[in-house]
């Protein structure tokens, strides 16, 4: 299955030049965990939860100071048709829990590994599901 199938869209972002207290609002507001910072529609860079607290307050940078300051740039991105095992790989190798998904380099969501293993579960459920039924299939062949 492809990651179009597990993100989350439309996918809520920043500008670079917004600062961190709009983008924790924002986050806030969206109900998540990190923000795809856009120039335009294209991904340049990564704002999270983490790096407000880690890179910002704990250091005690002011809350007025511009998201491109804080932010990661160049940040890892899929696209929308890659295969979920390789998102996860992705993210794995990358060391994130979040990945921008990209449609010819324009933003068109986002991938959690909430998503994913939200996505996941639902596909072993189903999976589940049809081996239960071709067990009861089997059984009820049997005893006739």
């Amino acid at each position: 299955m492809q990651v179009k199938y597990a993100m989350s869209s439309p996918p809520a972002s920043v500008s670079p030049e917004a600062t961190l207290e709009e983008a924790a609002r924002h986050m806030a507001d969206a109900g998540v965990g990190a923000l795809p910072v856009v120039d335009g529609d294209r991904v340049i860079g990564m704002i999270t939860d983490r790096d407000l607290v880690v890179r910002a307050m704990a250091h005690g940078l002011s809350s007025r100071l511009r998201v491109e300051q804080v932010m990661s740039g160049d940040p890892v991105t899929v696209a929308a048709d890659t295969p979920v095992p390789a998102a996860l790989h992705a993210m794995r190798s990358a060391t994130v829990r979040h990945l921008p998904v990209t449609d010819d380099g324009r933003l068109v969501g986002m991938l959690s590994l909430d998503d994913l293993l939200s996505y996941l579960s639902a596909q072993l459920g189903e999976l589940i599901a049809v081996v239960d039924a071709v067990r009861k299939a089997a059984h009820s062949s049997r005893t006739r």
